[in-house]
């Protein structure tokens, strides 16, 4: 099992620090109403929100539609950047939002009598439905598909962008506590999920 070289780690910490620098610069030129900084901002984070966002929602129709409502708020709202949190936090944060609100929207348009609220229905029935959806599906996606949208955004900050809990806290907006247990019960699905394979 290889492990980084110390130098390895302080150049990657830098590279991440250059890169944050690079994006509050992006940020305090978009408030000054610079569009080229923000065409380069837009650049820089459209495949990570992209995936996020997917994540989250599981659904492709909408994605690009969200993607233009963080941005909207990040040209309207760059000057409220604090500069406290990392950029990444405050963008991830407004997908976020916006990525709850396109569920509620979506819901509301749908049958009420759809709407999920308690975990159990995350899990599927088991037998053959389920059986040939994971012959046609990639596993980790399918099971995707049974957790929340809080379930899913605490898994894929973790995993896919790397983030702590104390700044998945910040972007979900509640307690580090919510973000742990979140996370412990998607992980007890998922394993239930796995166990079925077997």
């Amino acid at each position: 099992m290889s492990h980084e070289s110390p130098e390895l780690k302080m150049r990657k910490s830098f590279s991440s620090q250059e890169q944050q620098v690079k994006e509050r610069n992006l940020i305090a030129e978009t408030a000054a109403g610079n569009s080229k900084a923000f065409e380069q901002l837009y650049q820089l984070y459209f495949n990570r929100l992209y995936q996020f966002i997917f994540h989250v929602i599981r659904r492709q129709d909408c994605i690009e539609e969200i993607i233009n409502d963080v941005m909207y708020v990040v040209w309207e709202k760059a000057s409220t950047y604090n500069q406290v949190c990392r950029p990444s936090t405050w963008i991830l944060g407004i997908a976020y939002l916006k990525s709850l609100k396109s569920i509620e929207r979506s819901l509301i348009r749908e049958d009420r009598s759809a709407e999920f609220n308690d975990e159990l229905n995350y899990f599927p029935d088991s037998g053959n439905q389920w059986v040939s959806e994971l012959e046609v599906s990639n596993w980790l996606e399918v099971a995707f598909d049974k957790l929340s949208p809080e379930q899913r955004a605490v898994v894929e900050m973790t995993y896919y962008q790397g983030l702590h809990y104390n700044e998945i806290s910040e972007i979900m907006q509640c307690p580090e506590n919510t973000v742990k247990t979140r996370m412990f019960h998607a992980r007890k699905i998922l394993t239930k999920l796995f166990l079925e394979l077997n």
